[in-house]
């Protein structure tokens, strides 16, 4: 029981972390995650008290980079291979010998050897940290495929050179040519089989499609499975396990995808539930890190000879050695780096060198070191060399994440929608004359997808805007209300429905969900006194439906042209589709949004008109294209759009007995609200 609440509360660590993640993307999302994990850590809950680092790499590791491989420019990746390979194993077997010399003459009582296995244990480069901080900044595209190249195969490189180490560590004996040939079939082992498992895979595939059986849950297990078999087959003959993963999702980057139904199916699923995959593990990773922080630092606190303080400081000259190293070989040995001005060589340098984050990876390395030699003594400077991974783990982040977006160019805010909402501004018009029952829900919904691509077009700074508009709308909405209510221009009766009808319905749109929580509450505070009497009293009886939309409308006019003069032309877009969604807001609580409109939505006449929606903005499409006013990548990625869309809109078809049973339960609640407002008794 306590195992299964342990894994429910780190899938609630994972959604939350994502999800603060998009409230706050300025905040690194892995630390974030490191944070969750300790917080975790502290619980009296069992947690993971150490790390098997062959499991960790094979369940964790394995499958990432097996999916990175897989979906990486290869062609890109063959142009660059100089400097890729320079950088997996020139700059990591630098980084080794550097760290080594350096960190032991900072702490002469631990083994030179040891040293050395910190070093390989920070020479690999976390994938999964790079890709969250080149997230929100500009990488040149050679840079993108130097770093690339480097983490999906650096981890092997990394965690040999680890093994060599702590061989010698242990064994007090070190043989550089033996060292060398093993290096060599370690790679070539690991190649060999990830090429043969992959070929198998294959030809097992093809040969279930020759015999009809395509069947997309069980080839999608086979794919799910293929890094795991890699790994885990790949250590079982002692060669690389990570090589192995790469090579079968190298392989499948270079497979022809052939036009047919099955292999549109099995791809869109992949590409789904590899998705989900990553998110997931990508998490649990750096969650993972925190789990483990606390009971490092416990466990370095019960060693005298060493200090928290001293530790972290030595993490952090380590990191700073790290990152000078990095910088020399990138100077040195990334050829593709040669910008005509010094100032941009300069830049696409520190990028190259800020971007070398550690990760997750080093830590599951550095749970392998040993706990007693082989002379039977207690390796008492493990958790110290923990600690300062740890730190240099943090470090690095910290460092990565704040200096990246100072000095690499920020990410170009590139308005992608222009043309899909010029041609659906063309298709209502041809919609709203075509006279079809269900002509104005079609049109409602087409304006209310030109809203949504425009909001995916606003920059950050315009999406603060309209946050900033819907907040004073509000707030001014609030005064009004109280000013009319005052003066007499409104009953107390008429402000207590307009009050539960509009103003907490336009809270909730507010915002985060804190802030329309904090609004909810203190809307319904107010309602507690004389808002809530009239409302116990009927006031709903007395108020006619008519009356509360003249207010309506009234209000809205009155606050929008108060915030345009306020603003003035620079909130013509935003203010524009704030008052379309208030308007929306609006009918949907006037017909309580369960009546008529959403009989139209599951009638067969609104899905048949908007699926011949769908076909008109191909044929608009079409003409754009001939005339020259849509590119073809942007026709692409319209078509991409509109065939999720009308795919989700025939899939999604209630059956007969549903809607019967929705209409029916719709209707009784709208002849309901229409009684309350009192137009079924005629008033007005």
């Amino acid at each position: 029981m306590e195992l299964t609440t342990f894994i429910f509360i780190l899938l609630i660590a994972i959604v939350f972390s994502n999800l603060m993640d998009s409230a706050w993307p300025k905040f690194p999302l892995p630390l974030l995650q490191i944070c969750c994990g300790v917080v975790i850590a502290l619980t009296p809950l069992k947690t993971m008290e150490t790390i098997d680092p062959e499991l960790f790499m094979g369940l964790l590791i394995a499958p990432l980079l097996f999916r990175e491989s897989e979906e990486a420019d290869m062609l890109a990746l063959w142009k660059i291979r100089k400097t890729v390979i320079f950088m997996v194993f020139g700059l990591v077997f630098l980084t080794v010998f550097v760290i080594g010399f350096t960190v032991n003459s900072l702490v002469p009582e631990v083994p030179l050897a040891a040293c050395f296995a910190l070093g390989a244990i920070l020479g690999p480069t976390d994938a999964i940290a790079v890709a969250t901080v080149s997230n929100r900044i500009q990488i040149d595209a050679r840079i993108m495929n130097i770093l690339k190249g480097e983490f999906l195969i650096n981890d092997a490189s990394g965690v040999i050179s680890f093994n060599f180490a702590t061989l010698a560590l242990v064994t007090g004996t070190f043989s550089l040519f033996d060292a060398t040939i093993e290096f060599f079939l370690l790679c070539v082992g690991g190649f060999v089989v990830g090429w043969i498992i992959e070929t198998v895979k294959e030809y097992f595939l093809r040969t279930l499609k020759r015999g009809g059986i395509r069947n997309t849950a069980a080839f999608m297990l086979v794919e799910i499975l293929t890094p795991f078999l890699c790994f885990f087959l790949a250590e079982e003959f002692h060669v690389s396990g990570i090589i192995a993963a790469v090579t079968a999702g190298s392989m499948q980057a270079f497979r022809i995808h052939k036009l047919e139904k099955f292999e549109a199916e099995f791809t869109t699923l992949k590409k789904s539930i590899w998705e989900m995959i990553t998110v997931v593990f990508n998490s649990f990773i750096f969650i993972l890190l925190g789990l483990q922080l606390p009971r490092i630092i416990q466990n370095v606190m019960l060693v005298p000879a060493y200090s928290i303080g001293f530790a972290m400081l030595v993490g952090l000259f380590a990191t700073g050695v790290l990152f000078a190293v990095r910088f020399v070989g990138v100077v040195f040995g990334a050829r593709e780096i040669h910008e005509n001005e010094m100032k941009e060589r300069l830049r696409s340098w520190l990028i190259l060198t800020l971007s070398g984050v550690k990760g997750t990876v080093s830590l599951a390395t550095a749970f392998a070191l040993p706990l007693i030699f082989d002379n039977g003594k207690v390796f008492v400077h493990r958790d110290f060399l923990l600690f300062v991974t740890a730190c240099v783990i943090v470090y690095s982040l910290v460092i990565s994440t704040s200096l990246l977006p100072v000095i690499a160019k920020p990410k170009k805010h590139v308005r992608r929608n222009h043309a899909h909402i010029a041609i659906l501004e063309e298709v209502i018009p041809v919609v709203e004359k075509s006279g079809n029952t269900c002509a104005n829900a079609v049109a409602i919904h087409l304006k209310k997808r030109i809203r949504e691509l425009e909001y995916e077009d606003f920059g950050e700074d315009e999406r603060k805007f309209a946050q900033t508009l819907r907040s004073e709308f509000i707030a001014r909405e609030m005064t009004l209300l109280e000013k009319q209510r005052k003066n007499g221009d409104i009953t107390q009766d008429e402000y207590a429905v307009y009050f539960h009808l509009f103003a907490v319905s336009a809270a909730m749109q507010e915002g985060t969900a804190l802030r329309r929580y904090v609004n909810r509450m203190r809307f319904q505070l107010r309602l507690s006194g004389k808002t809530a009497d009239a409302m116990r009293k009927g006031a709903m009886d007395k108020v006619s439906g008519r009356r509360i939309q003249e207010i309506f409308w009234a209000n809205t006019g009155e606050i929008a042209d108060e915030i345009d003069k306020k603003y003035g032309k620079r909130d013509d877009k935003i203010l524009s589709r704030l008052v379309e969604e208030r308007v929306e807001v609006a009918t949907a609580v006037m017909e309580r949004a369960y009546g008529e409109s959403l009989q139209q939505r599951l009638h067969e006449e609104y899905n048949r008109e908007i699926l011949q929606g769908f076909a008109l903005e191909r044929e608009i499409l079409a003409q754009h294209i001939a005339d020259g006013k849509v590119s073809a990548r942007e026709a692409d990625e319209i078509r991409v759009e509109i065939n999720k869309l009308e795919t989700f809109a025939i899939e999604s078809v209630q059956s007969d007995v549903t809607r019967r049973l929705v209409v029916s339960r719709a209707n009784k609640r709208r002849k309901a609200v229409r009684s309350k407002l009192g137009e079924g008794k005629g008033k007005q």
